[in-house]
């Protein structure tokens, strides 16, 4: 493309040195017109707006994402043409959204555009990349906005369709003896006693006895629950490997849905590894949530990286092999997710948040997780989920029950291998449930 600054500035030089008017009158020329187009392009890109945004960047499996682009040209001159690039997720869609439109002075546009959350997981929508021109294409002013996030939560199954009971026994238990007091649950009203401190006193019944009389509440204590998923491909095989293991998640997530929904909390243990688990994206992962926590907003999310099997394998070979790529990293070391206990929408926002971005593991660490990481209240609930019932499982599952604990395992492969276990109610200490059997694997 001509410079017409470079050309007005050579037609000058050849004026002043030929001495002819008309080599002057074209300098004025190309000179003019070359600032008269940066004028242009600097007005419209000062007043010219462009947003995008999302309606919601926190969806369900199969609900609408609704992309909205605005675009406003507050200058008094017209853009010729703006030409605009969004780019999309490739595991939404296959196309990109693109339009070239023509602005007046003060003219206002919009466009909308749907996706649909067909696949869970984190995606970037963008970046949205513009420029516009003039007439003759002398100069481009381009521009660009940041990509916007969004969460697409896993699907959320009624406990029928994973074929479980429509109710499960959770929730707050007696406790056998009178040592722990729950302040919100009264059990009837007392005499009032000189030990009574002054917020157990029932304002309400004294006044109306005339005489002072107390609360008398319940022992209770809240059962613990952890809900356990392992996303090992050692573990479920190649074999349906993908469709089992979001099978896996979708229990996890329908699990999680219904002890919120009944009022219970819950923790998640996983050996499951983040979106991207090269160990630069891993580690800003981390940093983010352990800002968020310093920040003082509530997020119980730990994300906790145990490299033991790396190190085991570095003291076995000399100082010069130690140091490893950040690929050959990547593929080996071994990562546990935890969310502390909780309750509530937020609480149970969280965990869909990361059940959103886990995918599976190549480290066969999952029986390392029950035995070595499993930080559980005696009595506490342990809902297992997993492809198969082995023999090395039903170990660490026996070891556990001994500690105290109620076990279920949830069975994602094709049948169960201890049937013993498979017939007993949900109460029982241990017992078996498989979901859902292999022909239903080829569903879509």
């Amino acid at each position: 493309m001509i410079n017409f600054f470079a050309l007005g500035l050579v037609t000058y030089l050849g004026g002043a040195v030929m001495q002819r008017t008309i080599l002057f009158k074209l300098a004025y020329f190309f000179l003019l017109f070359h600032f008269i187009i940066k004028y242009y392009h600097y007005n419209i890109g000062k007043n010219l707006k462009i947003s995008h945004y999302l309606k919601n960047d926190h969806l369900f499996y199969n609900e609408k994402i609704e992309v909205i682009i605005k675009i406003e040209n507050n200058s008094f001159l017209p853009i010729l043409w703006l030409k605009f690039k969004e780019f999309l997720p490739n595991k939404l869609t296959i196309l990109e959204e693109q339009h070239l439109s023509y602005f007046k002075a003060g003219e206002k546009k919009e466009w909308q555009f749907n996706l649909k959350a067909k696949k869970r997981g984190f995606y970037k929508i963008g970046p949205l990349k513009w420029e516009i021109g003039d007439f003759l294409g002398y100069e481009l002013t381009r521009g660009e906005l940041k990509e916007l996030e969004v969460y697409i939560y896993p699907k959320i199954l009624n406990l029928e369709e994973l074929g479980l009971a429509s109710r499960l026994p959770f929730g707050n238990s007696k406790w056998p003896q009178p040592i722990y007091k729950d302040p919100y649950k009264t059990a009837g009203i007392r005499e009032y006693q000189p030990a009574d401190r002054l917020n157990q006193i029932h304002w309400k019944a004294s006044a109306k006895t005339g005489e002072l009389k107390s609360r008398q509440n319940e022992s209770t204590v809240s059962i613990d629950t952890a809900l356990v998923l392992n996303m090992s491909q050692e573990d479920y095989g190649l074999k349906f490997l993908e469709r089992k293991t979001e099978l896996a998640v979708t229990a996890a997530a329908s699990m999680a849905y219904y002890l919120n929904r009944v009022g219970h909390s819950f923790k998640f243990l996983s050996n499951a590894v983040i979106e991207g688990t090269d160990w630069e994206e891993f580690n800003a992962y981390q940093q983010k949530i352990n800002t968020k926590n310093k920040s003082g907003e509530r997020s119980g999310l730990e994300v906790e990286k145990s490299v033991n099997t790396l190190e085991s394998e570095a003291d076995n070979v000399n100082k010069s092999n130690e140091i490893e790529s950040d690929s050959a990293a990547a593929a080996n070391f071994n990562s546990y997710l935890k969310l502390p206990s909780g309750s509530g929408d937020a609480h149970l926002q969280e965990l869909l948040e990361l059940l959103a971005r886990v995918e599976i593991s190549k480290a066969d660490n999952f029986l390392n997780l029950l035995t070595d990481e499993l930080d559980l209240a005696w009595g506490g609930t342990l809902i297992i989920f997993t492809d198969k019932d082995d023999s090395e499982l039903i170990q660490v599952v026996e070891n556990l029950l001994r500690r105290g604990y109620n076990i279920k395992i949830m069975i994602l492969g094709d049948e169960v291998v201890h049937r013993e276990y498979s017939y007993l109610p949900f109460t029982a200490p241990l017992s078996i449930h498989h979901l859902r059997r292999e022909r239903d694997l080829h569903e879509g």
